[in-house]
């Protein structure tokens, strides 16, 4: 199939002969929407040969990078000697479909085809002899292997196909190896069988890497596959990014910094409820992130400037606004979000927004991720909330944990706090019972050990005292009436909400939850969008994403049109994050990088 180019006879404006050492090509195959080719283009330069089967994912690809050739077809249907102009090749990138190696395929059957993909890499290895070869697949790809007459892999030969391909692209493997037929199968006639017994020579290694620390806020894991055929070292980048940073090292970045805060989404309390495994989840991550979190992420609901949000999870402190009237001051109202997987239907996970984010597959319908967001207001006159950066929760003594009892909580991580502006030997705050008023009710005990579950009475002989604080002293106290009508009804449904869906901690009817002076009046749910997606990915937000560049194969003309949401997800979910590309990019083609800025200069 021929190039989509405009120069058919050159590659990068390059002539065919006498090219550069340092003007080696440099090719994308199973390019997608260039996830890859722009971490190269951060390290190195564009790519000249971009190669994948899907018009969409190549349209959006030639819109962010219109100097490459763009190959729209099947990656066996394409001669890699015709593709590059019989040109020599300096880096080749590789990036084979994952869906039927990736744990996430289930017990679904395999195709035999997707899973030998990765079997023309070696076919452009033999015919353009790239110096350096990368390849990114997920981690389940060292356990590619024969599968049964249903599709299923054999547990008894887990990872022989992969020892195969190695050896194929290093020292060679027996003329009767048992994979000989099926590697002969995907490659056709390209490549020999003697030159699959001899090897191709190259030095390989592979390593499994996550890409929050190459700078990615996302912990996405991939296998990555480094091959070289020049005779020098392979060289790992160490990370740029900790998970736990120590002096003068940087801290992992966070989902925080790539979500537009203006759009929260729409309240969870809708006509149509939602599943109700959904609305237990959400009640989860309320309360292990939001609820008893040390360290909740707050956002005001008003304003989005710098000044008012946080920016790689520094925590700004919320301004109050006057209410006016007879009501009390009231602090800006403010959320407190957590994200939520929607997909691993076995395990869906919470997590904080101030950690990376999960990894983003492509076959979602509907998306991989949503954002959460407790909504709150305070109640307090005068108050200006507790600071972003102390913990919402209430005072206690213990040390460690959290309790709660009917339907109220009581932090209990590390001695007194004065968040809310009042001293911490005044009544905590805490949830109050039901009814038209807010009653105040008995105090009791609860402990961190044991099974103990219910706290206890404090007309009982106090339960044996253990050599560390274990033992916290639980108030309910009067609440001011200061919320609105539509506020109180909000604060109810909250209360009722949690109640429900979370029964182990909330044994009792509330009226509302009230947290360090702050009362949760909302929840709202929304999934994560594609710009939102394609930051976390690590890609630029000038990165086009939302539209493509289209060429008619009969005319060659060129023409923009809109890329769907769905595709946009599926495009995110299948890219190579861009910084481990540019991290392993720039670490290995040092001398090439050095020849070709040279040059440039």
């Amino acid at each position: 199939m021929p190039a989509q180019n405009k120069s058919p006879q050159l590659i990068h404006h390059q002539p065919s002969m006498g090219l550069p050492f340092e003007k080696e090509l440099v090719v994308d195959l199973f390019a997608g929407g260039g996830g890859a080719s722009t971490g190269i283009a951060q390290a190195y330069r564009e790519p000249d040969v971009a190669v994948n089967h899907n018009p969409i994912a190549l349209a959006v690809h030639r819109a962010n990078h219109p100097q490459t050739a763009h190959y729209v077809a099947d990656v066996f249907e394409v001669d890699p000697v015709n593709a590059t102009r019989g040109q020599p090749v300096g880096i080749l990138w590789a990036s084979p479909d994952c869906r039927h190696h990736s744990k996430a395929k289930g017990a679904a059957p395999r195709d035999r085809k997707v899973r030998g993909l990765a079997w023309v890499v070696v076919r452009w290895a033999h015919a353009t002899r790239p110096r350096l070869l990368f390849l990114e697949n997920v981690e389940e790809f060292c356990d590619w292997g024969p599968i049964d007459d249903e599709g299923q892999p054999i547990k008894a030969e887990k990872g022989r196909t992969f020892r195969s391909f190695i050896a194929a692209l290093s020292t060679g493997l027996a003329a009767d190896h048992p994979d000989m037929p099926e590697i002969l199968d995907s490659i056709g006639d390209f490549v020999p069988a003697s030159d699959l017994v001899r090897g191709l020579g190259y030095n390989v290694e592979w390593r499994e890497r996550i890409a929050a620390n190459a700078g990615a806020p996302t912990i996405r894991k991939r296998l990555y596959l480094v091959a070289r055929s020049d005779g020098k070292a392979i060289v790992w980048p160490e990370p740029a990014y900790h998970q736990k940073p120590s002096v003068k090292q940087q801290p992992w970045r966070s989902a925080a910094e790539c979500i537009d805060w203006s759009n929260l989404g729409r309240s969870i309390f809708r006509e149509k409820p939602m599943a109700v495994n959904t609305m237990r989840r959400v009640a989860k991550g309320c309360w292990r992130h939001v609820l008893t979190s040390a360290k909740p992420f707050i956002v005001p609901m008003r304003g989005t400037s710098e000044s008012h949000t946080s920016t790689h999870g520094v925590h700004k402190a919320l301004s109050t606004i006057s209410a006016g009237g007879t009501h009390h001051a009231l602090v800006q109202p403010v959320t407190a979000p957590f994200l939520t997987e929607c997909a691993n239907g076995s395990s869906q996970r919470n997590f904080d927004v101030q950690e990376p984010l999960r990894t983003q597959v492509a076959q979602v319908k509907g998306g991989h991720f949503a954002m959460v967001a407790a909504s709150m207001v305070t109640l307090r006159k005068g108050s200006v909330g507790a600071a972003v950066t102390s913990p919402l929760g209430v005072v206690a003594t213990s040390t460690g944990h959290h309790a709660v009892s009917a339907a109220f909580f009581e932090q209990a991580n590390g001695g007194f706090y004065k968040g809310d502006g009042r001293s911490a030997f005044d009544p905590i705050s805490t949830i109050c019972q039901s009814g038209s008023n807010q009653r105040l009710v008995k105090a009791y005990l609860v402990k961190y050990y044991g099974n103990e579950k219910d706290g206890i009475s404090l007309a009982e002989p106090i339960h044996t005292l253990p050599t560390k604080d274990r033992v916290a002293l639980v108030e309910v106290v009067q609440v001011p009436d200061t919320l609105t009508r539509e506020q109180m009804e909000g604060a109810r449904r909250c209360a009722a909400f949690m109640r429900e869906h979370l029964p182990e901690h909330f044994k009792e009817p509330a009226e509302m939850i009230m947290i360090c002076g702050y009362v949760l009046v909302d929840i709202t749910l929304r999934m994560l969008q594609p710009p939102e997606l394609k930051a976390a990915q690590g890609f630029d937000k000038d990165y086009i994403i939302d539209r493509g560049l289209f060429v008619d194969p009969a005319t060659g003309a060129e023409e923009w049109r809109p890329v769907s949401k769905t595709n946009q997800v599926r495009l995110i979910g299948n890219s190579v994050c861009p910084d481990e590309a540019e991290a392993l990019v720039r670490a290995n083609a040092s001398d090439i990088i050095e020849l070709y800025r040279g040059l440039a200069a």
